[in-house]
This record gives structure tokens, sequence and C-alpha cells, in this order.
């Protein structure tokens, strides 16, 4: 089982996607154990009476499938200055704070995905995640293939045509 640290974006693309029968979220939740922290709760729920994603995650944080951590930022702190999201914030601090616990923090904010990188974070586009899975043997190919195709509105055309030659023939560094 692995264990991730999500941001909102990450989150909202497996609540918003369904596939095999299901919310690609609970694809996610078979195989890892997904923690954010409050600040993606609440960019996530803002909506939550007006989008199915935003009531599938609430139901998920409810049930206490989806994990919900405080952080405490100190006043001031160097990720004020990136200007990043809150929930990017909150999300690279909750794995700073407890790195020992996570495998990944997952994001498909590119400048959250820098910055988390900066601080030597292994850090996961969510496309990646689904490479890893399949590599640890946690998810079926297919399986992640139909999920990538799934999500391919959400990513530029690069980023889906690259995660499926990836999974396709088991080499990230495929340039073909």
């Amino acid at each position: 089982m692995l264990r991730a640290v999500f941001d909102s974006s990450a989150l909202i693309t497996c609540c918003q996607a369904a596939t095999s029968g299901k919310p690609v979220i609970e694809h996610i939740l078979a195989v890892c154990t997904v923690m954010i922290p409050i600040a993606v709760q609440n960019e996530v729920l803002v909506m939550s009476h007006q989008y199915a994603d935003a009531r599938l995650a609430s139901d998920l944080m409810t049930a206490e499938s989806i994990r919900v951590k405080e952080v405490t930022l100190p006043l001031d702190n160097i990720l004020d200055h990136y200007k990043l999201g809150a929930g990017e914030k909150e999300a690279i601090a909750l794995y700073l704070g407890k790195s020992d616990q996570f495998d990944f923090l997952v994001t498909d904010d590119r400048l959250a995905y820098v910055v988390s990188n900066r601080c030597t974070i292994p850090t996961s586009l969510f496309l990646d995640l689904l490479i890893e899975m399949v590599e640890r043997g946690l998810m079926a190919v297919d399986l992640a293939q139909e999920i990538a195709e799934t999500v391919q509105l959400r990513y530029a055309a690069g980023f889906v045509h690259h995660t499926l030659k990836m999974l396709e023939g088991g080499d990230r560094k495929c340039l073909a």
C-alpha cells in the first residue's frame, strides 16, 4: 500500500473522473492511503453543494477513507514567498512534517511540483502515480491506461501520451 499526500488539483482529478464503473479515487484508495491537509479539504469542499466530485470527496473524508490532518505553518514561512495556494503550501508542509509516513506528495500544480522538489520531497504528478502503482504491482496496466485516458482532459496532450507509452513499454525514459 502506498502512502501519499494529495493536493487539491490531484484530488479533484481523481474525484471528477470515473472508469470501470467507479470513480477513479476509489481505484486509488484501494492501493493507496491518501492524506490531505485542512486547506485542501476546504478548497475541494467549497462547492460541494454544486459539484458531484466535491460531494464524493466530502463523503470519503467523512468516512475517513481520505484522512484529513491539521497543519500549522509558521508566520512568514518560506512557502509564502512562492505564491503557492493554501492547499499546496499545507500539502508540502504536511509531507515535510511527517516525511517518514509518506511515499509521495501528489500534485498536478507545476509550481508546487517545483517547490516540493526543491524541498527534496519525492513528488509525483497524478499520472506518474499511476505508473508507480503499476511498477509496484498495485494496479493492472490496463486499469492505469484506462484511468490515464479518462483524465486526459485535465492535462496537456503530451502528458497523457507519454504516460500511455510508459505504461505500454514499462520504460520511463522512452522517447518513441
